[in-house]
């Protein structure tokens, strides 16, 4: 028991060094930097304000297929065009 909570305050440090690393890196890049709009990710709640739907909703359009999505962190993002893409389906759109 002893060892494990050794072993898990030494890989919280090396989480640590390395997210810090990560953010040095992340400020040196331009600000300004283009983003493609095939490479932007809308969160669920984005996506039910777009659309005015439950989460219910989006979540049946995942898991039919309709609506591409990525998991990330536990967090479902969807593809912006695809978003899109679907508004011009739907009536009104």
């Amino acid at each position: 028991m002893k060892e494990e909570l050794m072993i898990l305050k030494i890989l919280r440090q090396l989480l640590k060094v390395q997210t810090d690393q990560l953010l040095a890196l992340l400020k040196m890049l331009p600000a300004d930097l283009p983003v493609k709009e095939e490479e932007i990710w809308l969160h669920t709640n984005e996506v039910m304000l777009i659309f005015q739907k439950t989460r219910k909703t989006i979540y049946n359009w995942r898991k039919s297929g309709h609506l591409r999505f990525r998991v990330n962190g536990g967090t479902c993002y969807y593809l912006k065009k695809d978003v899109y893409a679907i508004m011009k389906e739907e009536p009104g759109g």
